[in-house]
Parts: structure tokens; C-alpha cells; sequence
């Protein structure tokens, strides 16, 4: 009884906290004077609170309110009522609490680096509404809120440890880095996928540290580390290509030079010409839809292609065929780069047999 008296009137108070907030951006000159020619709205997740609220912008409107935002919001952010509180106090700083996975983000990067301008406005309206509630402390928001979740499945750990497994096989040959690089895996039978977090790093992840998303690239379990940046890459591809179960996204370094320098990628070795193509996707913002869409419609059927100045991105039946296509492309990658490095056009291999380890190729995908 104690228990559910300490987490209602906890919630109690940060809903306070939450309207009188919302009700001053609303009125707010310097708010409304941003306001002007903007089109974005952000929605707020309070996890341990189960409470939602959104502030937005809509020619020249301002748009604040608990609950869900009236239109589907550009920006999505989700985290704990401590670190939520500490974010608008300008206690805490909300670019470094996503790189700890305590603030999970989706949604328009480039809306969500606008919304910096006024956050300095945030941080003064919300911290007045806080002081006019009184003491007020989120730190240890009773557990008893938190919803139950099943234990994993078996298969769901097996799916986990697989991608630890091929993360570390990744990290130690370099084809990904300390913070980036992302991989994933379609859950069989759900229309969800296990991927990696955002900004950790990369060389020591466990279990318990990968991420459930649904299509859409949301997390589907409390208090779980935000999904990587490029989750909607992920996503869009595993939309338009059933047949694909794993998706890497690596920061191979001769792969990309090799985008950089605009050198066609070439069949020079039987490697090599099991791929028909390495398309390549010029430079968009990372973390946009507008990147996902322009990835999983330039990739069709083929198995790999390249982020310029970005990295490669490779899919597949199985995340072995995924990691072990990204070796073939960033070995020939180098080979490509090396003959022309000595001034030599790198030769190719005869066409009958491009051909056949093409049709071989298709069969293994």
C-alpha cells in the first residue's frame, strides 16, 4: 500500500511539473517566436511514470500538451523520469544520456539538432514550473510501476549471442569501430528484430545490452538502451525484402574510400563476382528516413552497397552470410584500391565465369 501511494504521488508530481510547463511554452514570446515557419513535433515518453506528453510547431502554432501528439510526431524520446527531469533542469546534458542508452531518440535527426535553439528556453520554463511544485525527487521512482516483462526465449538468446558473438568477430578485424556500426537480426515469425545499441562500445557488448524494435524502429521492452541511430536502415530493408534475416552496417575503411573516390566496385576475384553490383547511395544525413528509404530502394536484391562517406551496408539470409559477404567486399575493396594505387587497372575475371559464380551466388543468398 505504501509502495503505490510513494509511485502515485510521484507521478502526481512530475504531471504537475508537466502541465504547468506546457502551459508556459505555450505562452512564451520566445517560443512562439521560434515557432515561426517550423514544422516539428517531439514527443516525450516518461517510462517509469507511464506518463506522454509533446510540444510542437505548426505554422507559427505552438502545440503542447499530455498525451500523445494530435499528429504523428517527428521526433520521439523516451527515457526515465530522473533523467528526463535532469535533461530539462540542464542537469543533464541529452546528446550524452543517448550515448548511454539512459535516452532513447527516433525520428528526424537534423528536426531534433533545431530544437537545440530553445533549449535554453526549455530548461527555463520547466525549471520555474519545477520550483513552483516544490521538492520534487525522480531518483528513485518506486519499482512497482514497472510492467512485468516475460523471461527471453530461448531462441531470442541464441539470436542475441549471435550477435555478440559476430560484433566482437567485427570489432577485432576492424570492419566496425568502437561507437559505430550497427547489426541486427529478424526474429522469426514477428515482425520485430534484435539490433544493436547507440553509442556504446562496441568491442565489449553483452546479452542483455541488444535492443527489441518492431518495423517501425521503436523499442519494444522498458528501460531497454537506446536503439542504434540507423535503426530505420535496418528496418526499411527487412520491409521490402523478406528473404533478408541479418543486416550489417560496418564502417569498412577501404570499402568506403572506394565509394569516396567514385573506383566502380569489380569482379577481380571469384569473391567479387558473386555480387552483380555495389550500388552506391550519395551522402544523406545519418539516422534520416530519408537515408533508410534511399538505402532500401537503391539496394533491390542485391546483397551489399555503399553509404557514401558513410560505410556499407550488407544483407542477407543469415548473419554468417551477412559478415562473411562484408569480409568479401572490404578484401576486394582492397585489392581494387591497391592496383590502382601502383598505377595498374585491376584485371577481371573471364565473363563466362562471372556469370557462373553469379548464378552460384544467387543460389547461396
Amino acid at each position: 500500500m505504501e509502495a503505490t501511494s510513494n509511485v502515485e504521488g510521484t507521478r502526481a508530481r512530475m504531471e504537475k511539473i508537466i502541465q504547468d510547463f506546457l502551459i508556459s511554452v505555450i505562452h512564451d514570446p520566445s517560443i512562439i517566436a521560434f515557432a515561426a515557419k517550423k514544422h516539428v513535433v517531439s514527443q516525450y515518453t516518461v517510462s517509469d511514470l507511464d506518463l506522454v506528453f509533446h510540444i510542437g510547431f505548426r505554422d507559427g502554432e505552438v502545440l503542447a500538451g499530455l498525451g500523445a501528439a494530435p499528429s504523428p510526431a517527428e521526433v520521439r524520446m523516451k527515457a526515465s523520469a530522473e533523467t528526463l527531469d535532469g535533461i530539462f533542469t540542464g542537469r543533464i546534458n541529452g546528446n550524452k544520456a543517448a550515448m548511454g542508452g539512459k535516452l532513447s531518440f527516433s525520428g528526424d535527426v537534423r528536426l531534433a539538432m533545431g530544437m537545440q535553439r530553445i533549449q535554453g528556453d526549455l530548461i527555463r520554463l520547466y525549471s520555474a514550473a519545477r520550483q513552483n511544485v516544490g521538492d520534487a525527487d525522480f531518483s528513485t521512482v518506486p519499482t512497482s510501476i514497472q510492467v512485468p516483462q516475460p523471461a527471453p526465449s530461448h531462441e531470442a538468446n541464441d539470436l542475441r549471442l549471435l550477435l555478440v558473438q559476430t560484433l566482437r568477430e567485427l570489432y577485432e578485424t576492424q570492419l566496425i569501430t568502437s561507437t559505430g556500426g550497427n547489426l541486427s537480426v529478424r526474429i522469426p515469425d514477428h515482425a520485430e528484430a534484435w539490433i544493436t545499441p547507440s553509442q556504446m562500445f562496441k568491442g565489449d557488448l553483452r546479452l542483455d545490452n541488444m535492443v527489441r524494435i518492431d518495423l517501425e524502429g521503436n523499442a519494444l521492452d522498458p528501460d531497454a538502451l537506446a536503439p542504434s541511430s540507423e535503426r530505420l536502415v535496418h528496418t526499411e530493408i527487412y520491409k521490402l525484402r523478406p528473404d533478408v534475416e541479418a543486416i550489417i552496417h560496418a564502417h569498412a575503411p577501404y570499402t568506403t574510400i572506394l565509394g569516396m573516390s567514385g573506383i566502380p566496385f569489380q569482379p577481380v576475384t571469384t569473391d567479387a563476382a558473386f555480387f552483380k553490383e555495389l550500388p552506391v547511395v550519395p551522402f544523406i544525413m545519418p539516422g534520416t528516413r530519408e537515408l533508410a528509404t534511399a538505402v532500401a530502394q537503391r539496394l533491390g536484391t542485391n546483397p551489399a552497397l555503399i553509404m557514401q562517406n558513410h560505410g556499407v551496408v550488407v544483407a542477407a539470409s543469415s548473419l554468417r552470410r551477412a559478415s562473411n559477404l562484408l569480409e568479401a567486399v572490404e578484401r576486394t575493396s582492397q585489392l581494387i584500391l591497391g592496383c590502382y594505387a601502383v598505377g595498374k587497372k585491376p584485371p577481371t575475371l573471364p565473363k563466362d565465369v562471372i556469370k557462373l559464380l553469379r548464378e552460384v551466388g544467387e543460389m547461396m543468398a
